[in-house]
């Protein structure tokens, strides 16, 4: 650690974040950063919060009422690049409000005197690993950006062991705590009057069971294409007949191509629900056959989790983040078509899983931020039994 020692408890009195990581509809790393901010709230009952931002407040996710929003005052501001106007202005902001901590829930932060001690998250090495997939803005703020910050932070925390491995090779430094996503206690087993009134819910959004369900950005690295080829194929060959193809999330970028496969394929039963409500996701989850994760590269993969949690099974790409999200309760696969059509052909491997409370290594998201506050008050935080 860079000028604190673990053995004396840090003040957190103030803290702050940067609130384009609460932009609506809220991405992956949005669900985490918000879930875990709602649980500090309780953990930290004296603390007060802060937001930075150049968005309007409708245009964020705020935990509750407790946190205060430093929005951009000037126009032209606000219409910088989401990194650069933190750099610019988002460091002015905090510095006003003499943080005790700056909590870098997108890793990229403001500078280190924007706060007594600035700790920053970090969910993935994309920049290094598939730069390819990027959109072009946030691809040149993490070439100029993200190692630096990494290095100069107080504090580094991660999602995974897996992105605090990977951390020691491109920048010299592991995490000083591991965070593991957690789980809503919602995210259960269906039982039969719960399950009748999420059918009809979800049928409104064009999602009838049997389907093969994939949750995440409609982007490159996530590799639905591969995901969409392998289903038709198995389709036309007579497999699967009954079966839609279920793709939740936004519609992402550099997805051009990916759009006139799944038009091309609209009567081959793939089905794009749009927006679907949080209160929803735990039934979209539980009636699926099965939750397919074929990404090139993840940081962890929260929807394994969400998925064993009410006990769907799940295929993932040999990645070890999503590996290590699965917990030896997935089958792996090569994230190529032909991987993905072998994976779905056996149905028989479509069984339901054992329950959450036999899952010991799906934790809430409560417990999580417990490890959170250890690490940012210096409580303690054992690097290599962080989630104990």
């Amino acid at each position: 650690m860079q000028g604190t020692s673990p053995n004396v408890p840090q003040d957190v009195s103030r803290l702050g974040i940067d609130g384009d990581a609460l932009r609506k509809p809220l991405s992956g790393v949005g669900q985490y950063i918000f879930n875990l901010c709602r649980e500090l709230e309780s953990l930290l009952p004296t603390t007060q919060f802060f937001v930075y931002t150049r968005l309007s407040a409708d245009e964020i996710a705020l935990p509750s009422s407790r946190w205060t929003v430093r929005r951009e005052a000037w126009p032209l501001a606000r219409k910088l690049p989401s990194f650069l106007w933190l750099k610019l202005r988002g460091c002015q902001l905090a510095k006003r409000d003499q943080l005790d901590v700056f909590w870098a829930g997108r890793t990229i932060h403001p500078g280190r005197h924007s706060a007594k001690r600035v700790v920053v998250t970090v969910h993935d090495l994309n920049h290094h690993l598939v730069p390819e997939t990027m959109e072009k803005v946030t691809l040149y703020s993490h070439l100029l950006w993200f190692d630096r910050d990494v290095r100069s932070a107080a504090m580094i925390l991660t999602n995974s062991q897996g992105t605090s491995d990977r951390l020691q090779h491109w920048v010299s430094r592991r995490a000083d705590a591991i965070v593991y996503p957690g789980v809503r206690d919602d995210f259960r087993p269906l039982d039969p009057s719960q399950r009748e009134t999420a059918l009809m819910a979800l049928k409104e959004k064009g999602v009838v069971p049997p389907y093969v369900l994939a949750v995440s950005t409609l982007e490159p690295r996530k590799n639905i294409g591969a995901l969409i080829e392998a289903f038709v194929q198995l389709k036309k060959r007579g497999e699967l007949r009954d079966h839609r193809l279920v793709l939740v999330g936004a519609r992402g970028w550099q997805n051009q191509e990916l759009a006139r496969t799944i038009e091309a394929n609209a009567e081959q039963g793939i089905v794009l629900p749009g927006y679907v409500p949080d209160e929803l996701m735990p039934a979209i989850f539980a009636l699926a056959e099965v939750l397919v994760m074929p990404s090139l590269y993840e940081g962890f993969g929260m929807p394994v989790l969400e998925a064993r949690a009410v006990g769907t099974p799940v295929i993932v790409s040999d990645v070890a983040e999503l590996k290590e999200a699965a917990g030896g309760q997935a089958q792996v696969v090569s994230p190529d078509a032909h991987g993905l059509e072998a994976a779905l052909s056996q149905q028989a491997l479509f069984t339901r899983t054992a329950p959450r409370e036999a899952l010991g290594d799906i934790q809430s998201w409560g417990r999580s931020a417990r490890v959170m506050v250890a690490a940012l008050t210096q409580a303690n935080p054992d690097h290599t039994q962080a989630n104990a």
